[in-house]
C-alpha cells in the first residue's frame, strides 16, 4: 500500500496489558465480538501504531509522529506488517472484514436463531442454579409489575439483585411478552439493535416476536436490524431470558431483544453515525405500540449493570471500603433520578463526570424508564460485587416499575 494512503480504522476491540512479560511490556488485542479467529500481541512499538489507527493516519504520518515523540526512527515495513495481520485477523474496517460480516450476517438469518449453549452448563445445571437463586430472593409483595431492572452481571457476583427482581416478577401475573433492553458492549451498532431471530438456550428455545419489531421499525421508519449480529455475542439480554425460562415453567412467552447505545456522548441519545432513530424515539414508539395492543400483556427489563471501578477497569488507585461508599452513593443518586423519571439530570449527572466510574447501562436504564415514564417505581435491592484482591468491582441493582 502507498505509505501516503490514510491506513484502515481499528475495530472495537480490547487492547489488555499482559502480565509477567519481563521488561517490555507487551498487549493482547481481544475482539470480544468473535469475528477475529485469534488473540493478537503487541509490543510498545505496536500498540503505538494501533494507537494511531483512526482511519486518518497513513504510514508517513505514523512515522513522523513516532519520530517527533520517542525519538527513534520507524521503518514502514513493520507498520505495513501489522496492519496486514490485523486486517487478515478481520481487526480492521476493510472490504475484507465486510465480507465476512455480510457473509455471517446472511448465515444467521439464514438460521433464524441465536444459540448460546456452547457458553453454558447443561439446562438442569442451569435451571437447578437459577432455582435457588429465585428462592432466595425477597418478594416485595408488589402486583403489577411493568418495568424491571435486573444485572446482567453473571449470576455468581449479580445473585442477590437477580434473585430479587426475579423473585418479585414472580409473584406478579404473567406476562407473555417481554421487551428486554440490553446493552450493546461490543457490537458495531450505534443505535438501538434488534434482532428477530430466535433465543437457543440450554434451557429451550424462545421465540422472539417478530410481528412487534417489524411493528416497531415501521413506526420508527427505519431499520433497526442492520446490525443484528450485535446480539450473537452480548450477554445483557440473554442472562434475562434464562431467568425468565426458569420463571415461566412452561408457560407460553415471546421476547422482543433490543441493545440499546451509550446516550451520554456529543450526539445524546441519537446515534453518532446518524444511523437509526433517536433512543428516545425508540422508547416512545414502545410505549405506543405496548399501549394499543391490549390483547398482550407486556413487561420492559433492562439487563442493567452500574459502575465498574478498580484496578482492573484502569483506576490508577485500588478501592478501598471508604471510595466503595462513595460508589454507592453516586450509584443511588442515578437510581433515585431513574425512580423520580429526572431523565435529563440523571444522563446529565454521568456526562457531567465524563462517566468515571464507568456506568455501562446507561442506554437501556434512559429507555426502560421514557417508556414506563410517570409510572411509580420502586428499588428493591443495590448491589455491590466486590472482589479486593483482584481490585475489580462492579454495582447493580434491582428495581420496579409499577
Amino acid at each position: 500500500m502507498p505509505d501516503a494512503e490514510f491506513l484502515p480504522a481499528l475495530r472495537h476491540v480490547d487492547v489488555v496489558p499482559l502480565r509477567d512479560t519481563g521488561d517490555e511490556p507487551r498487549f493482547a488485542l481481544v475482539d470480544r465480538s468473535g469475528f477475529s479467529p485469534h488473540t493478537l500481541a503487541l509490543s510498545p512499538a505496536g500498540y503505538f501504531i494501533l494507537a494511531h489507527l483512526d482511519g486518518r493516519h497513513s504510514v508517513e504520518n505514523i512515522q513522523e509522529v513516532f519520530l517527533r515523540e520517542l525519538r527513534v526512527r520507524l521503518e514502514a515495513e513493520p507498520i505495513r506488517e501489522l496492519v496486514e495481520a490485523l486486517d487478515a485477523n478481520l481487526m480492521l474496517e476493510t472490504p475484507r472484514f465486510e465480507a465476512a460480516y455480510a457473509e455471517r450476517l446472511a448465515a444467521y438469518r439464514a438460521a433464524g436463531v441465536r444459540d448460546n449453549r456452547a457458553r453454558y452448563p447443561d439446562g438442569g445445571v442451569l435451571r437447578e442454579q437459577l432455582g435457588a437463586l429465585l428462592e432466595s430472593g425477597s418478594a416485595d409483595g408488589l402486583t403489577d409489575v411493568r418495568g424491571l431492572v435486573a444485572p446482567h452481571l453473571d449470576y455468581e457476583r449479580g445473585g442477590p439483585a437477580y434473585a430479587d427482581a426475579y423473585a418479585t416478577l414472580a409473584r406478579t401475573p404473567w406476562a407473555d411478552r417481554f421487551v428486554i433492553l440490553g446493552t450493546n458492549h461490543f457490537g458495531r451498532g450505534q443505535g438501538t439493535v434488534a434482532t428477530t431471530a430466535d433465543f437457543e438456550t440450554p434451557l429451550g428455545r424462545v421465540g422472539t416476536d417478530v410481528d412487534f419489531v417489524t411493528g416497531l421499525e415501521a413506526d420508527l421508519g427505519a431499520s433497526l436490524r442492520d446490525f443484528e449480529l450485535d446480539h450473537v455475542g452480548e450477554h445483557s439480554v440473554e442472562l434475562q431470558v434464562h431467568m425468565l425460562q426458569v420463571l415461566a415453567d412452561g408457560r407460553p412467552m415471546q421476547i422482543v431483544p433490543l441493545l440499546c447505545p451509550y446516550p451520554c456522548g456529543p450526539t445524546g441519545t441519537a446515534p453518532p453515525d446518524g444511523r437509526g432513530p433517536d433512543l428516545r424515539h425508540v422508547a416512545e414508539a414502545l410505549a405506543r405500540r405496548i399501549a394499543a395492543d391490549r390483547s398482550r400483556r407486556t413487561v420492559l427489563i433492562a439487563g442493567a449493570d452500574l459502575s465498574h471501578v478498580g484496578r482492573h477497569f484502569g483506576d490508577a488507585q485500588p478501592r478501598t471500603a471508604e471510595s466503595l461508599r462513595a460508589i454507592e452513593q453516586a450509584d443511588r443518586l442515578l437510581l433515585e433520578l431513574v425512580a423520580r423519571s429526572e431523565l435529563e439530570r440523571f444522563l446529565d449527572v454521568i456526562r457531567g463526570a465524563s462517566n468515571a466510574t464507568r456506568v455501562c447501562s446507561a442506554g437501556c436504564l434512559f429507555a426502560l424508564r421514557h417508556a414506563l415514564r410517570g409510572r411509580p417505581a420502586r428499588l428493591l435491592r443495590y448491589h455491590q460485587a466486590t472482589n479486593h484482591e483482584a481490585d475489580m468491582h462492579v454495582t447493580c441493582a434491582a428495581l420496579v416499575i409499577l
